[in-house]
């Protein structure tokens, strides 16, 4: 995930309020509850998590601001990002474990980003505890054996892309995971940090007592085929003028998997959400996996979902999941033979959910004017 997709919402991502097409191949059950307005007001509430006492955390990512919510709504500002010029850093990914939060701060401001993790102690003592994010991914670049983008393209084709590719900044044709970090969301568990690092498309794991960082899992890539309503669709964010060419329409194009939220389960698994790059934008082919983190397997769970950009775990062992561009908050409940998915309720781009007890909460109206944390009753769970 590029830093200007989740983090400026711009360019494509303007395109999520006019997307609101549930997954076709979704069997969805609907619930005529709705959930109540704990706090709005809030500027690109990206992430959240649960504290002690009915509390959240969440990161108003796009005023670079780490709050503090009580039962009650009342709103407490934790931590100021301080980058030169406002807009070349972000904070974002927060996640509460034993009286302290951790999040993601990523500074743009340098000739080369950085990326770390901060861990902020009840008394607001600040500490990073991860090693640059930034520099292993410069060191290692885990996905450098994939390859995304079209596939066969004719010279004069892949001219034509070439030109495209141009206006906006990103590679289209045939081009191998290339060296760019975006950590987004993170858990933690039993001395480790686990990262959805969004652009290295890669699960990655921080030791909170050397700061080293490893790899995990890269997550796998979907492979689409284009369609010229597809291609519309994301030709909107272009400027006037500038198309896809047309030889590009029943092209296979394999998206960056584009990994979003990770949680850690029970049994110490970890389960992954994906976005599914920038097609994952406009058709639902964002997923959900599962990984074993000591020795790297990854099974998908679900999929057809619609801009999975957050995921929590009931302590049924249900998946909750904010699909930002489907405009909805799903349950997925795993069986034996099948999964199940249904939508809990509707609202305008969820960004991130968390579970306390039958108590959901889910951050919304996120690339609007104003964002909102809002609650939800959980029955069963």
């Amino acid at each position: 995930m590029r830093k200007s997709t989740l983090a400026a919402g711009v360019g494509i991502l303007a395109l999520a309020g006019t997307l609101v097409t549930a997954p076709a191949s979704a069997q969805r059950g609907h619930h005529d509850r709705g959930p109540d307005i704990l706090v709005d007001g809030l500027v690109g509430p990206l992430s959240l998590d649960v504290g002690d006492h009915g509390s959240v955390y969440v990161t108003q990512s796009f005023a670079g601001t780490l709050s503090k919510v009580d039962r009650r709504g009342r709103v407490t500002d934790l931590h100021q990002l301080e980058v030169t010029p406002p807009d070349a850093g972000e904070l974002t990914g927060v996640t509460y474990h034993r009286g302290a939060t951790y999040h993601v701060e990523n500074d743009y401001s340098g000739e080369v980003p950085t990326s770390h993790i901060v861990r902020t102690s009840k008394r607001g003592h600040r500490t990073v505890v991860s090693d640059d994010l930034w520099a292993y991914e410069i060191a290692n670049n885990p996905d450098s054996s994939q390859t995304y983008g079209f596939r066969g393209l004719d010279d004069q084709c892949s001219a034509e892309v070439a030109g495209i590719e141009e206006v906006l900044g990103l590679p289209l044709d045939a081009y191998e995971g290339i060296v760019e970090s975006h950590a987004y969301q993170l858990d933690v568990h039993r001395g480790s940090v686990y990262v959805a690092d969004a652009a290295a498309n890669a699960i990655l794991r921080v030791s909170t007592r050397t700061g080293e960082v490893s790899t995990v899992a890269v997550l796998p890539s979907t492979t689409t085929t284009m369609t010229a309503e597809i291609l519309a669709t994301l030709g909107e964010s272009l400027p006037e003028g500038v198309e896809f060419p047309d030889c590009v329409v029943g092209q296979e194009f394999t998206s960056e998997s584009v990994p979003t939220d990770v949680q850690v389960a029970r049994d110490g698994s970890l389960y992954v959400s994906t976005l599914g790059g920038i097609v994952g934008e406009v058709v639902p082919q964002s997923h959900v996996y599962r990984v074993t983190p000591w020795n790297g397997p990854v099974r998908e769970v679900a999929d057809g979902l619609h801009g999975a950009t957050g995921l929590a775990l009931t302590r049924s062992g249900d998946i909750v999941v904010a699909e930002m561009f489907g405009g909805e908050v799903t349950l997925v409940r795993q069986h034996r033979r099948h999964t199940h998915v249904d939508t809990l309720f509707t609202a305008d781009s969820p960004a991130d959910v968390a579970v306390d007890g039958r108590t959901l909460y889910a951050t919304t109206g996120t690339m609007g004017e104003s964002g909102a944390v809002e609650t939800y009753r959980l029955r069963g769970h």
